[in-house]
């Protein structure tokens, strides 16, 4: 790997999803705090939801309901995405914390013939 590809990794995998976990809680603080304490729970589903978007219609499609089975449909899928999408943000928060030691040794053992590299799919 080149200077070039280990910071593109470096920012792709441990800047980008640390600076939207901070922007997310931040956005979202009001709604999760109340007189001054924080519902977990509510930071989880707020700060998820953006990374379970994908998976939240997945298993219940609304089809054929009246509008409230509908509307309660579409609240279980938003809250059904949000607990996935919490445990996939818990799970790149900790690739950043592993890319961070991954990418010093990276940068250390750039251009030494005999290097192992670590990590690469090729």
């Amino acid at each position: 790997m080149t200077r070039g590809e280990i910071w593109k990794d470096f920012f792709k995998k441990t800047v980008l999803p640390v600076i939207l976990a901070l922007f997310l809680f931040s956005m979202f603080k009001n709604v999760f705090t109340e007189n001054g304490e924080t519902n977990y729970f509510y930071v989880w589903l707020c700060c998820g939801i953006p990374f379970g978007i994908r998976r939240m219609f997945v298993w219940l499609v609304p089809h054929g309901y009246d509008i409230a089975g509908t509307v309660g449909i579409v609240a279980l899928n938003f809250i059904l995405g949000g607990l996935i999408g919490g445990v996939i943000l818990i799970w790149r928060l900790l690739c950043a914390a592993w890319y961070i030691p991954l990418t010093v040794y990276r940068l250390l053992t750039v251009g030494k013939v005999g290097a192992v590299e670590i990590g690469t799919m090729e």
